[in-house]
């Protein structure tokens, strides 16, 4: 399971955007139903727990947050070991770096799938 693989699966789903718990819940399905096998809440640390965590890619939902916070979660959870590709989910409109720590990250604007 890459990150370009859970990329695939939900870039062509439009997702609710007002509440983030059903939002994590859609996603869910999306991946139940690509038969991917995935843990949600996945704590890599006492601090951090990431949404979902698919083999060694890391997914984090946010729907809410400033730009330099979303930033820095993500920098976070590039420190982990155990993580070797990220994947943002937001509709937070916003650049990112293509790696934080050496490890790729993708985004997903979710925004897009509404235009």
């Amino acid at each position: 399971m890459s990150a370009l693989d859970i990329m695939t699966v939900l870039c062509r789903c439009r997702f609710p955007l007002t509440d983030e718990k059903e939002l994590q819940a859609a996603i869910a399905r999306e991946f139940n139903d690509a038969g991917m096998d995935y843990g949600r809440e996945h704590r890599l640390s006492e601090r951090d727990v990431i949404d979902f965590r698919l083999g060694d890619v890391g997914v984090e939902v946010k729907i809410k947050g400033s730009k330099r916070s979303i930033y820095h979660q993500m920098e976070r959870y590039a420190e982990h070991e155990v993580l070797k590709e990220l994947v943002l989910i937001s509709n937070v409109p916003m650049g990112f770096p293509p790696a934080l720590n050496g490890k790729p990250v993708y985004f997903l604007n979710l925004a897009k799938a509404w235009l």
